[in-house]
Parts: structure tokens; sequence; C-alpha cells
């Protein structure tokens, strides 16, 4: 009994030291599903934000810096579903003759890069400021993501000690391999 007390003692005192330490990455953003509002296979239920009191991720940002958060969606028969375990990938857009910003120069080995959650969430931190494109990169391809329905690339400006969030990004169809459909 004692050993099982002490136990718990140190386990108590180590979550208790590291909650006030900030954690960055897509991990610190999943939202907490009770057993009963997720699936047989342990999926969120579609249609569905996080629940309230789910914890709200630290974001960084510095001076020089700036980040970006959004969720990415798949449109199912039963409404939209996260699209979890993607890579997300920024470019910088290339305008054409006439000044358009129709395409994005992708760089895998050194583009910022992130990774969908659970819950299609992901999070870009240390951007330096500017113009991005949002590249959905599957294995064998990658691909420009547009404003679905339109021949608008997704652009937006990041500035340094701003967070950009693009919200739900909800799409009827996604180059996706067919696992994920």
């Amino acid at each position: 009994m004692r050993r099982r007390a002490w136990i718990l003692f140190l386990t108590l005192l180590v979550l208790g030291c590291n909650s006030g330490r900030e954690v960055s990455g897509a991990a610190q953003s999943a939202p907490q599903w009770t057993p009963e509002q997720v699936d047989a296979s342990g999926n969120p239920p579609a249609n569905r934000e996080p629940p309230a009191g789910s914890p709200t991720p630290l974001i960084k940002t510095t001076a020089d810096t700036g980040a970006l958060t959004g969720v990415l969606l798949l449109k199912t028969e039963d409404g939209f579903r996260p699209v979890a375990d993607v890579k997300i990938a920024l470019g910088k857009p290339l305008s054409d003759d006439e000044g358009t910003e129709r395409v994005v120069a992708y760089e895998p080995s050194t583009a910022p890069v992130a990774y969908t959650d659970a819950a299609g969430r992901f999070v870009f931190e240390d951007l330096e400021s500017g113009r991005y494109g949002l590249i959905l990169d599957v294995v064998l391809s990658s691909f420009l993501l547009y404003k679905d329905g339109t021949l608008d690339a997704i652009l937006f400006d990041i500035t340094a000690g701003e967070v950009t969030d693009l919200g739900r990004l909800e799409y009827a169809e996604l180059p996706l391999p067919q696992s994920y459909r």
C-alpha cells in the first residue's frame, strides 16, 4: 500500500511539474473526446466540433514569426469528417504574367510541414512573415489546396507575432489515397 501511494505521489508530482510547460506541435491540439463520443474505431463523430473544455493549444509566435492553424475536413455521406494523419506543407505563391497568383512553389525538403491530428487540426509555428499557399502532400503527389469548388488557391499572409487561423477547410473531394475514403 505504501509503495502504491508513493508511485501515485510521484505521478502527481510529475504531472504537476509538466502542467505549466508549453507544448508545441499538433499533439497538443488534439481534442478530448469522451468514449461515448467516438465511434467503434476510435474516430470522433462527423460534423462535430471538439467538445467544450478541450484544451486550447499553446501556439508560439514571436516578434519575428507568426503561426497558422486550421482544420481539414472531408465531406462524406454522414457529414464532414476530419482528415487525420496527412501531411500539410506551405509554399510561396508565384504570379502569372498578369500578376495573378495561381501556383505555389513548393520544395518538400525545405518547406514548413505539419501533420493533421485525429480531429483534422494542423498547426504551423515559427513562420516568417509573408504570403504562403497551403499544400496537401500525399505520398505520390502534392496538390495546391483551393477553396472548394473554385479555382482560388488558399493563399494567406503570415504576420510576426500573430496567429492566422484558416478555420474549417471543408471539401467534397480531396486527392487522398483510397485508405482515407
